[in-house]
């Protein structure tokens, strides 16, 4: 029923499509952007299909923008997106699983950011439930670190940052 693959020229067009029709859109840009940097070796990029059908993505870049992965060579998985009628099938869990099984391949922790609001509430329970865990080093804006008593914009931008360790 699920089946995942590296992302592949074709799918670009899908990808956007589903997107926009579940009113979420995502120009077409990144995922360009995506296939470049995964031709370059600097990114993997995983689609996961349900039943043949395009469900959601998944990517692994080797070389974080956050600063504390970066100085560790900590492989950061980012952008997991399920379209919503695909959720809570195992789509998302099993590109977490495909996107850490590479990380681990190279190195012994694999990181993670995510949102801190609601929107991102489905994303933070997974990792969590992964056995992800905060990173020790607070919130970031982006991928600067937010210091007490100064405020942040809540968006996308805002994120807290998680860690997994190969057992």
């Amino acid at each position: 029923m699920i089946s995942i693959r590296s992302l592949e020229k074709n799918d670009i067009d899908i990808i956007v499509s589903q997107f926009a029709q579940h009113n979420w859109p995502k120009p077409i840009s990144i995922f360009e952007t995506y296939l470049d940097q995964q031709q370059a070796l600097q990114r993997i990029i995983w689609v996961g299909y349900y039943n043949d059908h395009f469900a959601g993505y998944v990517t692994l870049k080797w070389q974080s923008d956050y600063e504390p992965f970066l100085c560790q060579n900590i492989p950061e998985i980012m952008d997991l997106n399920v379209l919503p009628p695909y959720q809570k099938l195992g789509i998302g869990s099993a590109l977490l699983k495909t996107a850490e099984n590479a990380a681990f391949e190279k190195s012994p922790i694999v990181g993670i950011g995510v949102g801190l609001y609601a929107g991102y509430g489905s994303a933070q329970r997974i990792y969590v439930k992964n056995g992800y865990i905060p990173d020790g080093h607070g919130i970031t804006y982006n991928y600067k670190p937010v210091a007490p008593g100064v405020n942040a914009l809540v968006d996308d931008d805002l994120v807290l940052w998680f860690t997994k360790k190969l057992k």
